[in-house]
């Protein structure tokens, strides 16, 4: 079911990006770029290691209790409208699962993520290191809103202004579009071994697709 749903999530994501592509939002949709490539890698990982499925559920645990402790903080009325029960059952799940997530040689802190590999470790591990890598940095710097994602608004240079990409542009429209494409061939792609059927259309014709579209990319071809 997880994995199913993360291919969804991956295929949703694609849907998103291509509607800022078609109105010209390039670099919002490498921010859900981004998104998609998480939730594929994410699948992927997965398969390679069930063992780890545990662990990926029961992070949700962890991220609600950070929910309640925020709503304790800044809301605390409609923290009081919540059933009591559900509350501290959460917070009795929360506190069964905690030390699975500590980090080493620590009682208290808790690492940053459901798995102990960082996302780019993950991207290694599932033969995602070369769209990481191409993708994720940059994606990254249009998030977090840094001087890196100020330069890549910027469009042309006139005069020796800079003149940024105002939508309806193609800045980041092609790297967005082929992000998503490939993250989604790769999650459908997972569902069709998973499942020992093909897909529909077949998963040839998708990958001739993908291949026939992003030919001249820079990024590596469906292998």
């Amino acid at each position: 079911m997880i994995i199913r749903r993360l291919c969804t999530s991956t295929g949703i994501a694609f849907a998103d990006v291509s509607m800022l592509v078609a109105h010209g939002h390039g670099l919002g949709a490498m921010k859900i770029a981004r998104t998609c490539l998480e939730s594929a890698i994410n699948v992927e990982y997965l398969c390679l290691e069930p063992t780890e499925y545990r662990d990926f559920l029961d992070w949700g645990l962890i991220e609600q209790c950070r929910k309640v402790e925020y709503m304790r903080k800044y809301m605390p009325g409609k923290l009081a409208n919540l059933d009591p029960k559900m509350v501290a059952d959460t917070e009795k799940r929360y506190q069964a699962v905690r030390p699975r997530f500590l980090v080493a040689n620590s009682k208290k802190r808790l690492r940053q993520s459901w798995c102990r590999l960082n996302l780019r470790e993950r991207a290694i591990r599932a033969n995602f290191e070369g769209m990481y890598s191409s993708v994720y940095a940059l994606s990254s710097e249009l998030s977090h809103g840094s001087f890196g994602g100020l330069v890549q608004h910027v469009e042309n240079i006139v005069e020796g202004k800079s003149q940024p990409a105002i939508p309806p542009s193609i800045v980041g429209c092609s790297q967005a579009l082929q992000t998503a494409h490939y993250c989604t061939f790769r999650a459908v792609q997972t569902l069709t071994l998973l499942k020992e059927i093909d897909s529909t259309p077949p998963l040839n014709d998708l990958k001739n697709d993908y291949d026939y579209a992003w030919q001249e990319g820079r990024k590596a071809a469906i292998s």
